[in-house]
């Protein structure tokens, strides 16, 4: 594996300023005297036609002209020279550049005009950038700060990116007096190349960051943000904080679910997805920070609070129900150890208070009985200075627990500030975080657990459909939808609604559609009484708004009348509106029934989301909803009912029965597939959804639908890729093996390192050009949690002693040019020979092909003779590798 297309930006090893001056006031001549005064051990080059030396150095006029190779260009001229600047790079071949010019799409038509002509021509030149109107860039672990501020960031393992150079400036300003260093600090500017997904994927290998913060304000690419949070958050710990929670306005929605749902909603859901954490304030940024980066980890959200001030401890308490965290409930023999310890009027619950006058030994005795406690995840241990206390050996004995049970994390929060200083600074120097207040620890814990919540969320890898099911009939549902579209329309019917449902495998109450009382009379009598009946009309969404609805209807002797009745009073309430009739279903009896929403609107940066809540007429202002970014799985599903209150009313209550919620899962993935499939779905409500021990059915829905955006890529109005199910296929071996290539899943870690373990030290070598012995943990992370959307893996896998056994795999990442991308492939040494290979690199081409890539390419080591034998065979062309004898390159278009 080569160096990250970014690297040259963030460890480059000579710099050109172009706009650099010996003005301090000006932009080039500030970041000039940056990266000269500083630490930086590489080369600074000025380039500016006004000038022949800067600071003591040549100033030369053009980057052309700069003698030897430039790995980072630092752009700080008039807005207006840039792109010519930018192909004068493209000449020198430049690695990567840093924009700090403003004037280009904040500045009018005339700016993204300008931002355009700079997009093209560092494409042409084939140079990554950061900005324009940036802050720039700072690594203060190697002295570089490519910005114009006025000091740098002290060094640390923070990584900072953030589209607010404002911000950036506050940060920095911010970091030394409160012991905050960083490793990277990124200000993104316009991003009219780099973007979040980029830096994110530098930032997720880089071994200078232990921890990633995040400010946005605005996501442009929703698949390349959240590929790029994946990578990441699979090695290291992210936290976003976004700006703008509060939407100040919403346009009108066709359905409950586009009125129910806000932008602040599904951006919580696709961080969930991302396996990231959020933070809702500028001090939780870093609180969640400091304690992430410290690798504390837990295996739930269960947390024991200790104090010897009941005050406080019910503080904190209150803290834990705001946040969702669970208050412990400790066991029989961890209360029976407390009872020894602690006079008989503590408290005898959580939190365990073991009163003012409990001495240090008591103290670290009743630390280690909690966290000894198997119900217990992490421990909050608090002290008040009261007259008996004393709070440095009361940290020794916190330590010494602590020391001795290293599986739970401990907090700690010594309130005061005088007689708890020095027991802070003991804490600190050990390794346990210190929080001023109560409420500022319990936050802290929620993040953990948010963390290991959402972390288990980032391993989910559903496929379009579910597994083991009946497959929905795509095609069918798309004609209907395109037949919709073809008639002019948005907005489907009642029946064109419930046909894609159906098509899906949903269960929908039997519609009927009449354009009289007459017809309305013979649905009646086909259907079987009692039943509903409710207005038609393309141009009403919500039926019941308009008194459109009437219920229980018994006999034919009241379809007449309530016929008449409907198209009066909706006329009367919509005389804009065309009637063309009313539909009737029949009544469904449930006694047991719970009516539930079920919902799809389509984000306008995330693409669609699916919500759940309840249901009926009253479900905008009941509120009770929980939306998620498809595509879902059984977990992801069951979570998604979990996280609402109407959830609580599904198992059995008082004369209710249970529901079946298998069923409902089964209807949220049918609504999954539903979505992956017809990116046609703009809006969708199923309000409501009736579900009883017996199973669900859907009574009324509507579906808005929109012509999608053509592209070759499958998949790609969605923020996270499905799993690419269309790719798996078995055959047989020629001894009769079955073989199954498919690609690759977080679970199949350990048949990976297991494949590689085995592998001979040549295939090895031929593999990845250097001697290993086994995968890294970070390379293991890297090779199994991908982003089917940007790189492909393809395993061959047998069946051996009722285990899968690894025999083979075949990868690609896409290139930077977003057209090409580079392979790598290795089989079992027992089984070459066999084919999979070659079976390997023709499914690894048309999973490229299908992604709408136009080639693929790769190294293969000179001597590796029976892989250029292979490339030969599948018609790729193989040519020596400029000034590298031993390595050939090898490349077919797709």
């Amino acid at each position: 594996m080569g160096p990250h297309r970014l690297e040259t930006i963030f460890s480059p090893r000579t710099i050109a300023v172009l706009g650099a001056s010996e003005n301090p006031e000006r932009v080039g001549g500030r970041v000039f005297a940056n990266l000269t005064n500083g630490d930086f051990k590489g080369e600074v080059i000025p380039v500016n036609p006004k000038y022949d030396e800067v600071r003591g150095r040549r100033c030369f006029d053009t980057i052309t002209e700069v003698e030897g190779p430039v790995d980072l260009a630092v752009i700080a001229t008039p807005a207006k020279v840039v792109p010519d600047i930018m192909a004068q790079c493209g000449e020198k071949r430049v690695g990567g550049a840093i924009v700090l010019s403003a004037g280009f799409g904040e500045h009018g038509e005339a700016g993204k005009a300008l931002a355009a002509r700079l997009r093209n021509a560092a494409r042409r030149a084939e140079i990554r950038f950061i900005g324009p109107n940036c802050l720039g860039v700072m690594r203060p672990g190697i002295g570089l700060n490519a910005t114009f501020l006025d000091a740098s960031a002290p060094p640390g393992r923070l990584a900072l990116v953030s589209q607010s150079g404002a911000l950036c400036t506050a940060i920095v300003d911010w970091a030394a007096p409160h012991h905050l260093g960083f490793s990277t600090i990124v200000s993104l500017g316009n991003a009219l190349d780099t973007d979040f997904g980029d830096i994110l994927d530098y930032l997720a290998t880089d071994p200078e960051s232990d921890a990633i913060l995040l400010y946005v304000e605005g996501v442009k690419d929703a698949r390349a943000f959240m590929s790029g949070l994946r990578i990441a958050a699979r090695s290291k710990p992210v936290i976003v904080l976004k700006a703008g929670r509060h939407e100040s306005g919403s346009k009108a929605a066709a359905t409950h679910t586009g009125a129910l749902i806000g932008s602040d909603d599904v951006f919580d859901a696709a961080l969930e997805r991302a396996g990231v954490v959020r933070a809702m304030t500028f001090g939780q940024l870093f609180a969640a920070a400091e304690i992430l980066s410290h690798n504390r980890r837990v295996k739930g959200n269960r947390l024991a609070i200790l104090t010897n001030g009941g005050g406080a401890g019910v503080l904190a308490a209150d803290r834990v129900g705001d946040l969702g965290v669970r208050l412990a409930a400790l066991e029989p023999e961890t209360l029976a150890k407390l009872d020894a310890l602690l006079p008989p009027f503590w408290s005898r619950g959580n939190p365990v208070d073991v009163l003012g006058d409990a001495g240090p030994d008591v103290y670290g005795a009743a630390v280690t009985a909690c966290l000894e406690d198997k119900s217990v995840d992490g421990l909050l241990a608090m002290l008040t200075p009261q007259a008996m206390t004393e709070p440095e050996a009361a940290a020794d004995a916190l330590i010494a627990a602590m020391q001795a049970n290293e599986s739970k994390p401990v907090l700690a929060c010594f309130m005061g500030e005088t007689r708890v200083a020095d027991a802070r600074v003991r804490m600190s120097q050990e390794g346990i975080p210190d929080f001023t207040t109560p409420e500022r620890a319990v936050e802290a814990f929620s993040y953990l657990a948010q963390f290991r919540r959402n972390q288990e969320l980032l391993l989910q890898t559903p496929g379009p459909f579910s597994d083991d099911r009946k497959l929905p009939d795509v095609e069918g549902a798309r004609l209907v939808v395109e037949a919709v579209l073809a008639d002019g329309r948005t907005m489907l019917s009642d029946t064109e609604s419930k046909a894609i449902l159906s098509a899906f495998h949903i269960r929908s109450n039997p519609t009927r559609q009449a354009h009289s009382a007459a017809e309305a009379l013979v649905a009646a009598e086909t259907l079987g009484f009692p039943v509903a009946m409710k207005i038609w009309s393309p141009d009403i969404s919500h039926k019941s708004d308009v008194d459109g609805v009437r219920l229980n209807i018994t006999s034919a002797a009241e379809i007449r009348p309530t016929y008449d009745a409907l198209m009066r009073d909706v006329a009367a309430a919509r005389p804009e509106a065309t009637i063309r009739g009313v539909t009737v279903e029949a009544m469904v009896k449930s006694p047991h029934a719970r009516s539930l929403l079920v919902g799809v609107k389509n984000d306008p940066v995330f693409g669609p989301v699916i919500s759940f809540g309840a249901g009926g007429t009253m479900t905008e202002l009941l509120r009770d909803s929980a939306v998620a970014l498809p595509p879902l799985n059984h977990l992801l599903a069951r979570r998604l009912i979990t996280r609402t209150r109407i959830s609580k009313a599904l198992d059995a209550f008082r004369n209710l029965k249970a529901v079946n919620r298998e069923v409902l899962e089964d209807v949220l993935l049918r609504i999954s597939e539903l979505v992956c499939e017809l990116p046609h779905i703009d809006e969708m409500d199923i309000n409501p959804l009736f579900v009883d021990p017996d199973g669900a059915i859907a009574i009324d829905a509507r579906i808005s639908v929109r012509r999608p955006v053509t592209t070759p890529e499958p998949y790609a109005h969605m923020a996270i890729h499905p799993y690419p199910t269309q790719l798996t296929g078995t055959s047989l071996l020629p001894d009769g093996t079955e073989l199954t290539i498919r690609p690759i899943r977080p679970e199949d870690a350990e048949i990976e390192q297991a494949f590689v373990r085995d592998l001979s030290a040549e295939a090895k070598y031929f593999r990845f050009m250097q001697s290993i012995d086994e995968l890294t943990p970070e390379m293991l992370v890297r090779f199994t949690q991908i982003d089917y959307s940007r790189e492909m893996a393809l395993i061959a896998v047998i069946r051996d002693g009722g285990k899968d056994r690894q025999v083979g795999v075949a990868r690609y990442t896409i290139n930077p040019d977003g057209r090409s991308c580079e392979f790598a492939i290795v089989v079992d040494d027992r089984r070459q020979k066999q084919g999979i290979g070659s079976r390997l690199m023709k499914g690894l081409m048309e999973a490229a092909r299908s992604n709408g890539l136009r080639s693929i390419e790769g190294g293969v080591l000179a001597e590796n003779h029976s892989m250029l034998e292979l490339m030969d065979t599948l018609g790729f062309s193989v040519r020596p590798a400029p000034g590298d004898a031993s390595l050939r390159l090898v490349e077919r278009w797709l």
